[in-house]
């Protein structure tokens, strides 16, 4: 069985690595031809400051890329300061569940923070109950964007069918909160008895949950919405089930976040998951 102490993680400078990405891409997302982001653009990114970390699956000339993150250098209008918005992060399927993901991001803050910048920022689909966790509760990055059909139609196999809403998560590399994700925790903390949930669902006779309604208005200190356990797994056996859950999501989480919601983590209950909302407020970043 593979180890992370097999794993090389480096900067890729070379196009011969630039080519393990491009054939990385292919690999885990299914992409066409046309959908992947192409030597020359990777070199031009990170010759413009930009950063494409690989992780290899040991040393010598036989080593094969297992995973990779890019993340490009741009202006953050928020906050008036650089940022590294981050493009990809993928890992080959025979790697993933064994901690590689979470290296390359460790890696990635750590290059991004020599650099004197201390955010980076990407997005990810709000129904991705994987996703959330990854990023939320063990990075410890916060949403504070809810953006639909950013992205317009997608053609890899993991899109296709549904409209392409993302959540804009901003990761504050120095921040108390990152640190104390980083360092293990990785649950959000409950105001037990005060959470609220926003969102109604029903079980159908195939197992599936379905969403029934959703509350507006509510303001408990934290509020719960709930998501599919795993969309890929929806998708697959009922795509149209799976777009009523993004209308329902985009209408139901637009709303929230207009008022002033962030999401801050994702909380587990069996075999359900749900959101996490907390009011926005630059406190959440400070909080461990």
């Amino acid at each position: 069985m593979r180890t992370n102490a097999q794993l090389v993680i480096e900067p890729v400078h070379h196009h011969r690595g630039y080519r393990e990405c491009e054939a990385l891409q292919k690999a885990v997302w299914g992409f066409d031809d046309v959908a992947v982001v192409p030597d020359h653009v990777l070199h031009t990114i990170v010759e413009g400051g930009g950063l494409l970390l690989a992780a290899y699956d040991g040393v010598g000339p036989g080593r094969e890329m297992v995973g990779f993150v890019l993340s490009l250098v741009g202006w953050w209008e928020v906050g008036k300061t650089l940022r590294h918005q981050s493009l990809m992060a993928a890992v080959r399927p025979d790697w993933q569940g064994k901690g590689v993901g979470y290296l390359l991001k460790c890696a990635q803050r750590q290059h991004v923070l020599k650099q004197g910048i201390d955010l980076i920022t990407w997005t990810f689909d709000p129904l991705e109950s994987r996703n959330a966790h990854f990023n939320l509760n063990k990075l410890g990055a916060v949403v504070t964007r809810y953006m639909p059909n950013y992205y317009g139609e997608f053609r890899d196999v993991r899109n296709r069918g549904l409209p392409t809403d993302r959540f804009l998560c901003e990761w504050r590399l120095r921040s108390p909160r990152t640190e104390a994700h980083l360092g293990g925790r990785t649950e959000p903390r409950l105001a037990l008895g005060r959470a609220e949930t926003i969102n109604r669902t029903r079980r159908l006779p195939s197992g599936l949950r379905a969403p029934a309604g959703f509350r507006p208005g509510l303001s408990a200190p934290q509020l719960l919405f709930e998501i599919p356990k795993d969309l890929q797994a929806l998708r697959r056996a009922d795509l149209e089930l799976a777009r009523a859950w993004r209308l329902e999501s985009r209408q139901a989480l637009s709303l929230y976040f207009s008022e002033g919601w962030w999401v801050v983590g994702l909380f587990h209950q069996g075999e359900r998951s749900f959101l996490v909302l907390e009011p926005a407020s630059q406190e959440v970043f400070s909080r461990p």
